[in-house]
């Protein structure tokens, strides 16, 4: 009986092994990481933009897809980012890193904004109707001041991107908050 069975195991590993060499042989698809990139700085770009807004208005029509399709993205990233150190892509990885911490920190400006402005939601981030929200300015105006040096202290740790985010927020809160 052992003498049909170690034959059979045999055989089972070795298909295994070939399963698993010609699946860690695959091409990173640098491609998917380019247009990803291109997103996360474009998604980044429009964040940036919504510092402008006061909030005596009402948000900007695109704000809440925005703000939920950046944090998916910010997800992508983090997951294409480790799979580039995987296959031994280090400057696709850190590519990678510096889109997302881009998008990472536009986002966390926006979101500790509104929550120091204590901008209600209806579903997060979506604010919740009506306006105006008053404090916003005030707030804004403080947290984009220290924003900058927030940055330079999260790129001086070369801190991973949950540690970063953590980081930022903790950085841009005003103080009693």
């Amino acid at each position: 009986m052992l003498r049909r069975v170690i034959p059979q195991a045999l055989v089972a590993l070795a298909l295994t092994v070939a399963t698993v060499a010609s699946a860690s042989a695959q091409p990173f698809t640098e491609g998917a990481a380019a247009a990803l990139i291109r997103d996360a700085n474009a998604l980044a770009a429009q964040i940036r933009g919504f510092h402008r807004w006061s909030g005596l208005t009402p948000p900007p029509p695109n704000y809440c897809a925005t703000m939920q399709e950046g944090e998916a993205v910010q997800k992508q990233i983090a997951r294409l980012a480790s799979r580039a150190i995987l296959y031994r892509q280090p400057g696709l990885a850190l590519a990678l890193q510096r889109a997302g911490d881009a998008l990472s920190d536009e986002l966390d400006v926006e979101e500790e904004v509104n929550h120091q402005a204590d901008v209600p939601f209806t579903a997060y981030p979506c604010p919740a109707p009506p306006g105006p929200y008053p404090a916003r300015p005030v707030v804004l105006s403080i947290v984009l001041a220290k924003a900058p040096s927030c940055r330079r202290e999260a790129n001086a740790l070369r801190l991973s991107f949950e540690a970063r985010r953590t980081l930022m927020q903790q950085c841009l809160r005003l103080p009693g908050q």
